[in-house]
């Protein structure tokens, strides 16, 4: 298939940068004396943005609250997370396979996040674009940026993909009329991502290398 725009997710997808903000999160709640929560519990906020990732875990939208508790989880992630920070297996191998591609984040996460993590596996270079969640006029499931990047672009939708772990990014890329790809390694199990039927559905993105040119 002849794909000419390749636009990725980030958590999940490129980076396995989820247990690290968990850990974060706990930290913050241990921190300010809220009641304790499981891995699982702050999981389920996970993907949405730090907004409802906080207040999620948290469990209120309080405003002072709110603004503490950002402030906490903000600093115990950017001083202890980021660098912990893995890539999932081959994506330097990918993205240099590509590389003459046009490729684009758009996340949900903080968009100085995401810049701090490539610049610490030296991964900038290889993206056009970053689209954040403080950045972007819209948030996944809103297809508004990947619209957006089409025109930018002059790419016509058959010729770009969306790939991510989670069912908001399958829903985002199908709502804006773009090919899918799930990756079954991140937040979402290959079941849950089956129901939405992906174009693509890989375990390793290399496996992309014989599905599009």
């Amino acid at each position: 298939m002849q794909i000419d725009l390749l636009i990725f997710d980030f958590d999940g997808t490129l980076a396995d940068s989820i247990p690290a903000a968990v850990e974060a999160i706990q930290k913050m709640i241990s921190d300010l004396g809220l009641p304790y929560k499981t891995k699982e519990e702050i999981g389920r906020h996970v993907g949405f943005g730090e907004v409802p990732l906080v207040s999620g875990a948290i469990g209120t939208s309080d405003p002072q609250l709110l603004k503490r508790a950002m402030e906490v989880y903000f600093k115990y992630y950017i001083e202890e997370g980021i660098k912990t920070i893995r890539l999932y297996p081959n994506i330097k191998e990918f993205l240099e396979y590509f590389k003459t591609k046009p490729k684009i984040i758009v996340s949900n996460k903080k968009d100085e996040f995401i810049r701090m993590i490539l610049a610490h596996h030296k991964l900038t270079s290889y993206f056009v674009e970053i689209m954040g969640g403080d950045t972007a006029p819209c948030l996944k499931p809103d297809p508004c940026v990947i619209n957006n990047l089409i025109v930018k672009y002059k790419i016509p939708p058959e010729r770009a993909i969306f790939i991510g772990d989670m069912t908001v990014d399958i829903e985002t890329g199908k709502a804006a009329g773009i090919k899918t790809c799930a990756v079954t390694y991140g937040f979402h199990p290959r079941n849950i991502l089956e129901k939405l039927k992906p174009d693509f559905l890989v375990s390793d993105l290399l496996q992309l290398k014989d599905l599009i040119i």
